[in-house]
C-alpha cells in the first residue's frame, strides 16, 4: 500500500513551521513505507532541512490566493492539500491530511488500512450540528442546515467531525471533490462561520456513516492534535527543536529520538481559579508516560 500524508504550512509566523517540523518528524517516525511526505507551502525554504525525505509543494501567492478562493477563505485550502494528497502521482492508495499542530504517536498502519478499506477516518466526532446548543453552533446551522449543498445535505443527523486528520482511499477521492464543492457553494451564498470547510468535509464524507474516528475517546491518541493547547505546545516544540539544530543532530537521530520520547502534554488546557492561584500556567503539566 502506498500512502501519502499532506500537510499544510503557510504564512510569515514563525510558530507554524516550527509546528510542521514537528509533525513530520513524528511522521518520519511512524508512517509504514512505502509513500511519500507531502507541505505545501508558500516557504520552500524554510524546510530545507527535509531535503530528500519531504515533497515540497511550492505555492506562490496567486496559487494561495486560488487555493482559498474569491473569499480569501485560508481553510479551503485544507481541502486542496487533501485533493493534492490525492492527485500527486505516483498514484496513492490512501491520502491522509494532517493539520501541523499534530504528532504521530505510535505506527499508522492501522488508520490506513482502515481508510484503503472504504472507512474514511477523521480525527473524532465532535456533535450532531442541528441539536449541539453553543452559540456557534446554532448560528451555522440557520446559516446551512435543512438545506442542500452541491447535492449534498446537512440536516438533523449531520455530524460535525473534526478533520484534523483526515484519511481517505483511493475509491473515495471522488468525495474530496464534492466537499470542496459543498464549501464553495456555502461560500458563494454568504455563508461566514468559520467553520464552514468543517462541515463540508463532515457533511460530503460523512453522508453514509462510513467515517470513523481517528482518536476515539478513552483512547490514547493515534495522533496528538493539539489544537486545545498550543501554546504549552509550541513552547515544548521550539526548545527541542532549536536543541536538535544547535547541536547539528542528524534528521534521522531526531526521527527516533521522537519516536522514543515523544512530547507527552495534555491536548486541552482550561484556565481554572486554581491556576491562578498557584500562578501557574494550565496544560504544562507532562502527561505520564
Amino acid at each position: 500500500m502506498y500512502a501519502r500524508f499532506a500537510l499544510m504550512a503557510f504564512g510569515e509566523e514563525e510558530f507554524r513551521y516550527w509546528q510542521a517540523h514537528h509533525c513530520l518528524l513524528s511522521l518520519l517516525a511512524h508512517a509504514p513505507g512505502p509513500g511519500e511526505l507531502v507541505v505545501a507551502t508558500d516557504h520552500p525554504e524554510r524546510f530545507r532541512w527535509f531535503e530528500g525525505r519531504v515533497r515540497i509543494h511550492a505555492l506562490s501567492s496567486t496559487d494561495l490566493g486560488q487555493w482559498m478562493g474569491p473569499q480569501r477563505y485560508f481553510l479551503r485550502a485544507l481541502i486542496q492539500t487533501l485533493r493534492l494528497a490525492a492527485a500527486l502521482q505516483p498514484a496513492a492508495d490512501v491520502a491522509v491530511y494532517v493539520d501541523a499542530d499534530t504528532q504521530a504517536q505510535a505506527p499508522l498502519a492501522p488508520l490506513l488500512e482502515a481508510a484503503r478499506g472504504g472507512r474514511m477516518a477523521m480525527d473524532r466526532r465532535e456533535y450532531q450540528l442541528a441539536v449541539d446548543r453553543r452559540r456557534g453552533s446554532r448560528r451555522l446551522w440557520r446559516q446551512v442546515g435543512g438545506r442542500s449543498w452541491a447535492g449534498v445535505a446537512v440536516d438533523e443527523r449531520t455530524e460535525m467531525w473534526n478533520t484534523g486528520i483526515t484519511a481517505v482511499g483511493a475509491a473515495d477521492y471522488p468525495l474530496v471533490d464534492r466537499a470542496l464543492a459543498v464549501c464553495d457553494a456555502m461560500l458563494a451564498a454568504g455563508v461566514d462561520h468559520y467553520l464552514t470547510e468543517q462541515i463540508a468535509m463532515s457533511a460530503a464524507l460523512g453522508a453514509d456513516r462510513r467515517v470513523v474516528e481517528v482518536n476515539a475517546a478513552g483512547r490514547p491518541p493515534l495522533v496528538a492534535h493539539y489544537w486545545g493547547n498550543k501554546e504549552a505546545w509550541n513552547d515544548a516544540i521550539c526548545r527541542r527543536l532549536a536543541t536538535i539544530h544547535l547541536a547539528g543532530i542528524p534528521l534521522d537521530v531526531a526521527v527516533e529520538h521522537l519516536r522514543q520520547a515523544p512530547i507527552r502534554l495534555p491536548l486541552l488546557a482550561r484556565r481554572r481559579w486554581w491556576h491562578r492561584l498557584l500562578r501557574v500556567e494550565p496544560g504544562r503539566v507532562p502527561l505520564p508516560g
